[in-house]
């Protein structure tokens, strides 16, 4: 070892490891939003208080229990056996690095174990603060707090102030000065030494530090941006350089029993943690398989638990051999805990909910009367978003009969917090927002103005989502299933030229996501050049829809029935009728419209039946009215199908709608999807209308995917079911 690192470069070493911690712990502080995090704590706080508190008497006993004889010596403060509290450390920022990591912070075992982590670790150094003050003088350990104390306010009253300043004098829409970045980012480093001037631990300035700026856009996420992935991927390396070389585990293996002891200890802790986890989970309504996932996640150690037990080296508190078997405990508890949580958890968006409140209610556009509300949820990633939305929200043609009641959501990538949010716009946060997040003020202006101005009632109802991509979903079909919502609107990643290569494919993968996790139906607009928000203000607005026949083609015809009564919109539905060859698949086949594959025969027929009822109804309204047209183009197979649909390009249509999913003859989307290039996000047919070969792509496209819920018309169907069987 000293071959690798002479005595000459440990110095060297020593600074640049003080250097990553310190930006380290800024980062997590800058990321830390106190004040809402423990509004959010208040409903699960026995998560916070009963594990913790279980965890560090079961280590004291047993600790207290036992001594090895050469710690016998009361005096002996080398000792880590009479601070049992550190090995109760559940800290809020190795928690979120770990949910963040294993894609479960936007989840509400997430949020759950967010809010008790921050709980637990407000105990834990209140704590330590009276354990370690009952050991010395008390006026020394009143001066010494109120010293600190003073030290952070210093901080909110001189730094908080200026860096409001730099935000105030940001335009909106516009990057933050980067001399600011730069001197707030070498104002770490002062902070730091300052700190360790007046007595306090070296990182103690730049948590004050990040604790006082103000989280999230613009200058917490501009900070982050710029120095986050140089801090883990250069610092802090040689942090966790340092901790390697300071390990000995040569003294382990002199004391191995009492090492193994000593472990055994710590494990018992470890399950106490868990145990007591399990046992407040069904006073929340929680399975005992998530209290034990929940008790997994808050044992989770990281970074912090590393530079407090190097704390604890440097002040003599616990000596090398102690500081080693703290070390091999980090790694064992991190090693055993996250295996054990992928193992044992499987996804589920709620766990608290009671199920039974939404069970056997479908919420799909067939599901609800033309002459009832239809909730809908639009979601928008930018202003680039906004005119698309509007445009199709009106021609959904809202009535005195009909009103639409329309849950607005912005979408905002999670950066400069650690907590994601998913917040109501209202007056109370209003203005905080609009700094915060200026583009959703703009967008929610927006659509309280095509409220005011709508011809029919539609209500608005705004909120901001902040989350990572990757789990963004979670509370956008969360909020579905709350409201009751019908139809889910959202942008394809295409739509907006500016997002680029690296964001393009991560909206693409959250649309997934949305399809995959919703149950009510989907809707993804294809709109490059917001064509349908210019359309739905003309005379007249001209709707196609391509039936193939299945629940989700069945669910666009259904939406086009609700907008043929909006005045001067036409609507031509083009029913498409395979020509089998087989005689057992027109037996099976009786509706003639379509075959596509199911797994029971039975199904097969009943879902035709749907098919043809819904058919006949839309063929009930050509009577009486003139602006519906319906076309049946018979075809041999699924070829000629697209041949077709080719050759209606000339026809000039504001709006396509077509359904995602058909599965006809050997026509897959994941076979498709080989020389496709969105056929699994869009099905086969929706690609290709998506895409340039149709109109230059510059007809509007909806696809539309029912949710998993049978759609089962009951009125239209019972008497040709009973006949049949």
């Amino acid at each position: 070892m000293d071959t690798l690192f002479p005595l000459k470069q440990a110095s060297f070493l020593i600074t640049l490891s003080k250097i990553g911690s310190s930006y380290f712990v800024f980062i997590y502080a800058l990321k830390l939003d106190v004040i809402n995090n423990l509004k959010t704590a208040k409903r699960c706080w026995r998560f916070g208080v009963i594990p913790y508190y279980s965890c560090y008497f079961a280590t004291t006993i047993l600790l207290a229990l036992y001594r090895p004889p050469e710690d016998q010596n009361e005096n002996n403060t080398g000792s880590v056996y009479s601070i049992p509290n550190v090995f109760t450390i559940s800290s809020f920022a190795v928690v979120s690095e770990a949910l963040t990591e294993l894609n479960l912070i936007s989840t509400e075992l997430g949020q759950i174990a967010l809010s008790s982590s921050m709980i637990s670790e407000i105990l834990q150094w209140i704590t330590i603060t009276l354990q370690f003050s009952s050991k010395i003088n008390f006026v020394l350990s009143l001066g010494f707090l109120a010293g600190t104390c003073l030290f952070g306010l210093s901080f909110f009253f001189i730094v908080r102030p200026m860096a409001k300043l730099i935000i105030q004098r940001t335009p909106v829409g516009k990057p933050v000065n980067e001399t600011c970045i730069v001197m707030i980012l070498l104002g770490v480093l002062v902070m730091a030494g300052l700190s360790d001037l007046v007595g306090l631990h070296f990182v103690m300035g730049p948590i004050f530090f990040g604790l006082v700026m103000p989280n999230g856009p613009p200058l917490a996420t501009t900070i982050i941006e710029r120095s986050e992935l140089i801090n883990q991927e250069f610092l802090m390396p040689f942090f966790f350089l340092y901790v390697g070389i300071s390990t000995n585990f040569r003294g382990i293996n002199k004391h191995w029993k009492v090492a193994l002891t000593f472990q055994a200890i710590l494990f018992v802790g470890f399950l106490t943690k868990v145990i007591a986890c399990v046992l407040v989970s069904p006073t929340y309504n929680m399975r005992h398989k998530h209290g034990l996932v929940l008790g997994l996640i808050l044992n989770i150690k990281g970074i912090l638990e590393l530079i407090f037990f190097s704390r604890l080296k440097k002040l003599m508190v616990i000596d090398d051999e102690v500081y080693s078997q703290m070390v091999l405990y980090v790694v064992l508890m991190t090693g055993i805990c996250i295996p054990l949580i992928k193992s044992l958890y499987k996804h589920r968006s709620r766990v608290l909910i009671d199920k039974s409140i939404h069970e056997g209610r479908e919420r799909t556009i067939q599901s609800t009367s033309n002459n009832s509300e239809l909730s809908i949820i639009s979601c928008v990633h930018n202003e680039t978003n906004v005119r698309s939305m509007i445009g199709l929200l009106e021609a959904c043609n809202p009535s005195k009969g009909s009103p639409l009641y329309v849950h607005i959501v912005h979408l905002t990538e999670l950066l400069g917090k650690s907590t994601p949010i998913l917040l109501p716009i209202n007056m109370k946060n209003k203005i905080s927002l609009s700094i915060n997040y200026p583009n959703s003020r703009h967008i929610l202006r927006a659509f309280e103005n095509y409220s005011d101005n709508s011809k029919g009632p539609v209500t608005i109802n705004a909120y901001i989502n902040v989350s990572p991509y990757n789990s963004m979903h979670e509370a956008v079909c969360n909020l579905a299933e709350d409201k009751l919502v019908h139809l889910l609107i959202i942008p394809f990643h295409e739509n907006d030229q500016s997002l680029g290569n690296n964001v393009g494919p991560t909206i693409r993968e959250l649309n997934s996501n949305f399809q995959a996790c919703a149950q009510c139906t989907v809707g993804i607009l294809v709109d490059r050049y917001s064509q349908i928000s210019m359309s739905a203000t003309n005379l007249s607005f001209n709707v196609a829809i391509f039936f193939v026949g299945g629940q989700d083609d069945r669910e666009a015809l259904a939406l086009g029935i609700r907008m043929f009564e909006r005045p001067n919109t036409n609507v031509t539905l083009f029913c498409f009728i395979i020509h089998n060859i087989s005689d057992s698949t027109n037996n099976n086949n009786r509706s003639g419209i379509v075959e596509y594959k199911v797994d029971d025969k039975d199904d097969e027929i009943f879902e035709s039946m749907l098919d043809e009822s819904l058919i006949d109804e839309f063929k009930a309204k050509k009577i009486s009215n003139d602006n519906v047209v319906c076309h049946e183009i018979v075809v041999d197979d699924c070829i000629q199908m697209l041949e077709a649909i080719r050759g209606l390009e000339n026809e000039d249509y504001d709006l396509v709608m077509v359904g995602k999913r058909h599965n006809i003859g050997d026509l897959t989307d994941e076979e498709m999807s080989n020389f496709m290039d969105n056929a699994i996000l869009l099905g086969v047919f929706g690609d290709m209308l998506a895409s340039t070969e149709f109109c230059n792509g510059k007809v509007p496209i909806l696809v539309l995917q029912c949710g998993d819920k049978r759609v089962k018309q009951f009125e239209k169907v019972v008497s040709r079911v009973n006949t049949l069987f």
